[in-house]
């Protein structure tokens, strides 16, 4: 039976010798390098335990998920990667590597780069999608997974298609902003279609903006990378570690048809968990309420 869990307190676009290569001052926390498929991937990491590695979304970077840091590091491994291209990584090309292959690569060679063994790994949006892919592909390097509002499998019903389809249109006109030139504006229009709202991004905190357009020169060569071949709902069915899927409470009709269709997907096994009070940024908007859940799954695998 499929558990869901309620706790109180992008439509389907994303190794070479790893070392540690050192690590630069942040206010809190110090923020490491690794070396991983010829580029350098900064990361940070509390805590002791079993390994829980997080990986961010869209027009983010590992601070994405700081607010879950501190829950998390007092009984696991905290792990927190910036993937290639984003903030304060160096870019090392123009952006040509920015392909959905290439990043689901940058991250299995991360975890193997760690050296500490199998990992739970946790993606929301773009990289929920992400590791839904990195476990179909290299679930040896797995103990669990965590798919956020992941856009995996399409909706069957004629409103799930339509709320698909509106969501995919707003993108659409990011997308052709950024490729204008203009990574700024696609950084928030993309923002406002993951949030449902034509005022998201003005509704965000200011940490919370200027965390997003650190990241905005990514849009173009986001937008412009070669997606993977998609997964089938086979595949997924026949996924070999455990899963959990999760959504905000809030979040976008278009993200809830999508979580709805994934379950039908997964195996019967899969859990699933709403954020109270949540929109597809629930990492963010109620850290507290993610961190349990994630505790919770994690300490079943």
């Amino acid at each position: 039976m499929r558990k869901y869990s309620y706790l109180m307190p992008f439509v389907a676009m994303f190794m070479v010798g790893c070392q540690s290569i050192g690590s630069v001052s942040s206010e809190t926390v110090s923020v490491k390098q690794l070396r991983v498929n010829e580029t350098i991937l900064s990361y940070v990491e509390q805590g002791n335990g079993a390994p829980v590695v997080f990986v961010h979304g869209a027009s983010l970077d590992w601070r994405a998920w700081d607010g879950l840091r501190g829950d998390i590091a007092a009984s696991h491994r905290f792990v927190s990667m910036s993937r290639r291209y984003h903030h304060p990584n160096t870019w090392t090309d123009e952006g040509q590597n920015y392909t959905f292959d290439q990043q689901i690569e940058d991250v299995a060679g991360f975890i193997k780069g760690l050296n500490i063994g199998k990992v739970h790994l946790v993606g929301n949006s773009y990289s929920g999608r992400l590791v839904g892919f990195l476990a179909v592909k290299h679930p040896e390097i797995l103990r669990s997974v965590v798919l956020g509002e992941p856009s995996l499998a399409a909706p069957s019903t004629a409103e799930g298609k339509a709320a698909t389809a509106a969501y995919a249109k707003e993108l659409a006109q990011a997308s052709a902003v950024a490729k204008a030139g203009d990574n700024k504006q696609a950084a928030i229009l993309v923002a406002n279609a993951v949030l449902g709202d034509p005022d998201g991004f003005k509704k965000m905190s200011p940490i919370r903006q200027q965390r997003w357009l650190d990241n905005a020169i990514t849009m173009a060569p986001m937008f412009a990378g070669r997606p993977s071949a998609p997964v089938s709902c086979e595949q997924l069915k026949n996924l070999k570690v455990p899963v959990m899927v999760v959504r905000g409470e809030r979040t976008r009709d278009s993200f809830v048809f999508g979580h709805d269709a994934l379950l039908g997907c997964l195996p019967p096994s899969t859990v699933a968990a709403v954020i109270p009070g949540a929109t597809h940024m629930w990492p963010a908007d109620n850290p507290s309420g993610a961190a349990a859940a994630i505790l919770s799954f994690v300490a079943k695998n």
